[in-house]
């Protein structure tokens, strides 16, 4: 019983983890195709070509902008928010002061809401600013988004023993310092996770981009990539080799920090 057990679970687990490539893989498969085939029921290309990847680049002057847009958005976008969020989260953690369980309530409210219902208020601010259509209009909005980062680091810190601090104070070290020297590089599982997950939010971004920016030239490339879609027609293997120029990043930097990632998401504390 137990042995049928295991092998359902295994079965279920299988299941799933064909489930989450199938999108990605018919993506992939659909990028090498013709376009005569974009719609045929076989997964895999009759006729394997790059012509699509080639099209894309060659029809598209700005492709290589917007790729380089995402990239420098999603990098500033993540220093960004990994500095708020390690600074943040050790606050909340570690530093005690009035009201600090209700700005970790405010937090945790702020992540029920809707990035949606935050759209009309950002945009009003940043018009104020004369920060639409700039770059320095689309990161903060992305930052603003994204605090789930504070209470992964704040949830981390405060599974961390006391003793490690009063060690640090009795060796003179100051709050500054104990934050650079100490608690920084004990955050490197956290640090790992906040990394993969904003990346991969940044990166991906495509409505609040769409909403801030009007200049094609200051597009990212999921807003870009929109281009394809045209009025009447659409061609999907163009869209498809496109989404691999956007995929591949996310996957280079889950791979570069997977273990990290992994152990933070495995050590990160739920309770307070």
């Amino acid at each position: 019983m137990a042995r049928a057990k295991t092998l359902f679970f295994y079965l279920v687990l299988v299941a799933c983890a064909l489930a989450s490539v199938f999108p990605f893989a018919f993506a992939l498969f659909t990028s090498f195709k013709a376009p005569s085939e974009a719609f045929s029921f076989g997964a895999w290309p009759a006729a394997l070509t790059f012509e699509n990847y080639h099209e894309v680049l060659r029809t598209t002057p700005l492709f290589l902008r917007w790729v380089l847009n995402s990239l420098a958005v999603a990098v500033v976008t993540v220093a960004l928010l990994l500095l708020l969020s390690l600074m943040g989260g050790f606050s909340l953690a570690r530093i005690a002061f009035p009201g600090r369980k209700t700005l970790f309530l405010i937090l945790l409210a702020s992540m029920m809401i809707p990035n949606q219902v935050l759209w009309i208020p950002n945009y009003t601010t940043l018009s104020r600013l004369g920060w639409v259509n700039t770059y320095w209009g689309l990161v903060p909005g992305l930052v603003a988004t994204l605090s789930t980062g504070t209470f992964l680091v704040a949830q981390f810190l405060r599974a961390l023993p006391i003793e490690i601090e009063e060690a640090a104070t009795l060796d003179g070290l100051s709050r500054y310092g104990m934050f650079w020297r100490l608690i920084v590089p004990l955050t490197g599982p956290v640090a790992a996770t906040v990394t993969i997950t904003s990346f991969m939010a940044s990166w991906n971004a495509f409505a609040w981009p769409l909403i801030v920016l009007n200049s094609p030239e200051l597009f990212t490339l999921p807003v870009g990539l929109n281009f394809f879609k045209g009025l009447y027609v659409t061609r999907w293997t163009l869209i498809m080799a496109g989404s691999m120029f956007n995929t591949l990043p996310v996957l280079v930097v889950f791979a570069l920090f997977q273990r990290h990632f992994i152990k933070g998401v495995a050590t990160t504390g739920l309770k307070e």
